[in-house]
């Protein structure tokens, strides 16, 4: 006979305390003094400001990601005022609240290309918020050099925009700054934005004095499209020997380009005509050699700001930086083997991941 089974003795439940964490908590505890010393400070500005960050940090519309800048200021009329030959349209007004910015975004964020950014005004109860724009070429300076980076205490302003997919970055006209990572947190010494400034002074080593400003600035705004592309890019510039136009043999499994692509000589010309054909021209190499770092593969400038090549692979890279073998990807192994030419065959080498991660040696 089987015997009677014993009661199962009731477990004591043992309630789980979950701790939640929340980038937009951190956001929200920096962002007051942040905007006390931009003297944009007011609880609802700092709620919205906070909101919007997150909001912008995967922004999308019709499944698209878009990486709108939108700038915050206290007069929008003396703002434009410092802005040459600016534009701006009105699209809408509302509370002074998060909830007025997320339809500001809705209405302008598939709007914000082409020069265009997106502009919040406060006023002591609403924002008012449309599109602004500034200058009349490729070469002219943006909003953001100008009323940030070269901006007036006295005028304030804060600008927010992408660094990468994964990195936003608020920034004021009193110069102070946060960035606020919804990747991987970044050392101060790995800034991706500093790392490929120097990349596109390497571009510029050679190239005449009277252009080299406006060259480097050039290449600047090609590789920030580039480092919120999320696509990842290899690029090196060539070492320059007298007299030699030919690519080293290791360079040639790609798309030579021949004659190379003269950057310097196309910002001269808009320099000295500044005219719509020469605009034209530059913003559609401009959208070339974008396409170019995009691609898979390594792009590759010569010194005096030419495009030589792209898409060009290197038979057997070293499998990695260490003795580790198989770290790391292929674009990875591949920058390695880059590295390791460095002041032979190429003056520097920069490397970008998908996740925004970059790397720079230069000779």
């Amino acid at each position: 006979m089987l015997g009677k089974r014993r009661p199962q003795k009731e477990r004591a439940s043992k309630a789980v305390k979950a701790q939640s964490i929340s980038i937009h908590s951190n956001l929200s505890a920096a962002l007051p003094a942040f905007l006390r010393k931009e003297n944009l400070h007011d609880r609802e500005t700092g709620d919205a400001v906070g909101s919007l960050v997150t909001l912008l940090s995967n922004y999308r519309e019709e499944g698209r990601r878009l990486f709108p800048e939108v700038f915050f200021f206290n007069d929008i009329a003396n703002t434009l005022q410092t802005l040459p030959n600016s534009e701006q349209v009105v699209i809408g007004t509302g509370p002074k609240t998060s909830a007025t910015l997320d339809v500001a975004m809705k209405r302008c964020a598939p709007l914000a290309q082409w020069g265009w950014s997106i502009y919040v005004m406060r006023t002591r109860t609403q924002f008012e918020y449309g599109l602004i724009r500034c200058g009349l070429t490729a070469l002219s300076l943006t909003a953001f050099e100008l009323l940030i980076e070269e901006g007036d205490e006295s005028l304030p302003a804060i600008g927010i925009r992408h660094i990468s997919q994964h990195e936003i970055e608020v920034s004021g006209a009193c110069k102070n700054r946060l960035r606020i990572h919804f990747g991987r947190v970044r050392r101060s010494d790995d800034d991706p934005v500093l790392i490929g400034a120097r990349f596109c002074r390497s571009i510029v080593t050679r190239v005449p004095s009277e252009v080299r400003e406006q060259v480097h600035n050039f290449y600047r705004r090609i590789l920030g499209g580039v480092l919120k592309s999320g696509h990842g890019c290899l690029a090196i510039v060539l070492r320059s020997r007298p007299g030699e136009r030919r690519l080293p043999s290791k360079f040639r499994d790609g798309v030579v380009i021949e004659p190379p692509i003269d950057i310097s000589k196309k910002v001269a010309t808009l320099l000295k005509g500044n005219n719509c054909e020469s605009d034209v021209r530059l913003r559609a190499t401009a959208a070339l050699i974008r396409g170019m770092l995009s691609s898979d593969g390594i792009t590759v400038f010569g010194s005096d700001g030419s495009v030589r090549a792209y898409n060009v692979f290197i038979k057997n890279p070293i499998r990695a930086t260490g003795n580790a073998p198989g770290s790391g990807g292929a674009r990875h192994r591949a920058y390695a083997s880059l590295c390791s030419w460095v002041g032979y065959d190429i003056d520097s080498a920069f490397f970008l991941s998908q996740d925004g991660q970059a790397e720079f040696l230069g000779s």
